[in-house]
């Protein structure tokens, strides 16, 4: 009896036990229930009066009225003219509603939809002025750059210089870091393919191609060839030493292969005139460099790393770069061409792919043969030009300073150096053929 009575009030403690730790553990949970099922304080900062409009007035009153505080620095500020500015807000302003005031259920300027987000300022500039400020050269344009490039460079039937540029992408997907990568540079780039006259204007851009190609790969998708494989393209012919020629060239550095509609410069000259060739290619070819030097040193964007995820986002950041920069040229005038929409062109007609003549058209842009001649030619006819230098031409050209007084007295120095060491050169020349026949 006694062991029974034990055991029984022993569980009724361990029952009692139980059920106030149940007790406890029901009350602790319902307080807390009922904390949570509270309202919450609101922690979200008040907004703050940051007087848009009063911001927008004073800029208006910096830079913009008729008597601004800082009219004389209004070109260093936006890298343009205050009537280039004017131009390009206005169109943009009449095109696209998104560029426009609108008001808000206040009454007041709703400023969110009037900003200039970048992206969609990039693409309007591309749709408003790509046609005219990234157009192909017409008959007309191409003579004034045989006509210019002769007279600066004294190259016939040059047209312009064609280089390769590489902008870093630093927000770029890790799934296409290994085709956007080089070993030469230290992150992902994208490459702009781009042909650029003695003015510094871009008549072709070609962006888009991953950095793992070089040149001679993104020149198998370059569309500036497409226009002569179709049988479409204004073909104005030149002569060089007496040979006729069907159509312009471009000057390029020694990786681009040798294409009919290329100069290249010599690697090893050993003779006179090759050494004065390749001084004066690659001194001309320096167009295409300094207009990337230019495109670079005015959009700073273009310096920093892309900032996108998607690659036709960025084409129209740099396209829209470009497109301002023709226009900053010709707001200037400094260009060799003038836009003329009044300008009739020629309808050609042109074949289809793979057709026999378009197979024939490709053949003579990939003749090897022809560049050589053409080459040798250019050679004979630059080593001429410097014996007698050609007479400058004068357009308006503000990029470059005008040489110095004294610069004849080194030409003429230069020339008669070099003529003597000709003299000398062909006199060991004819000793040299004098003793073979002796031998």
């Amino acid at each position: 009896m006694s062991s029974s009575s034990s055991s029984d009030s022993t569980a009724v403690d361990d029952a009692k036990f139980i059920g106030s730790v149940m007790a406890k553990t029901v009350a602790y949970y319902e307080n807390r229930l009922g904390e949570t099922s509270r309202a919450q304080p609101n922690l979200r900062k008040s907004p703050l009066c940051r007087n848009h409009e009063a911001r927008h007035n004073r800029l208006i009153e910096y830079y913009f009225a008729d008597d601004a505080v800082y009219a004389v620095k209004f070109s260093r500020r936006f890298r343009m003219s205050k009537k280039l500015f004017l131009r390009i807000v206005g169109d943009l302003e009449g095109r696209f509603p998104y560029f426009q005031w609108k008001m808000d259920a206040r009454g007041k300027k709703c400023l969110s939809h009037s900003k200039m987000h970048g992206f969609k300022f990039c693409k309007a500039i591309c749709l408003v002025y790509g046609q005219q400020y990234l157009r192909k050269p017409t008959i007309n344009d191409i003579h004034q750059l045989y006509t210019v490039h002769e007279g600066k460079h004294g190259f016939l039937g040059m047209l312009g210089s064609i280089d390769c540029m590489h902008w870093s992408w630093s927000l770029y997907p890790n799934a296409w870091r290994g085709q956007y990568m080089r070993g030469d540079h230290k992150e992902p780039t994208i490459i702009l393919e781009a042909i650029a006259s003695h003015d510094l204007w871009i008549w072709h851009a070609f962006f888009g191609p991953a950095s793992a190609n070089n040149d001679i790969n993104v020149i198998d998708q370059l569309p500036v060839f497409n226009d002569i494989y179709l049988g479409k393209s204004h073909d104005v012919p030149f002569q060089v030493n007496g040979v006729a020629y069907k159509r312009g060239y471009y000057l390029t550095d020694g990786i681009y292969p040798p294409l009919s509609v290329f100069v290249k410069s010599f690697t090893c000259p050993n003779d006179t005139k090759r050494k004065k060739f390749k001084e004066t290619q690659e001194s001309a070819r320096k167009d295409v460099e300094r207009t990337f030097g230019v495109l670079k040193r005015r959009w700073q964007v273009l310096t920093v790393g892309a900032r996108s995820y998607e690659v036709k986002r960025l084409q129209h950041v740099m396209y829209a770069c470009i497109i301002l920069h023709n226009m900053i040229l010709e707001d200037e005038g400094r260009v060799i061409c003038r836009y003329n929409e009044n300008e009739v062109l020629p309808n050609v007609e042109g074949v289809a792919v793979g057709t026999q003549e378009y197979r024939v058209n490709k053949r003579e842009v990939h003749n090897r043969d022809l560049h050589q001649v053409l080459r040798a030619d250019l050679v004979e006819h630059i080593y001429r030009a410097h014996i007698q230098p050609p007479q400058e031409l004068s357009y308006n050209d503000d990029l470059f300073d005008e040489p110095d007084e004294d610069s004849d007295i080194f030409v003429k120095s230069e020339d008669s150096d070099n003529e003597s060491d000709a003299g000398e050169n062909d006199a060991d020349d004819q000793r040299e053929d004098e003793d073979d026949d002796s031998e």
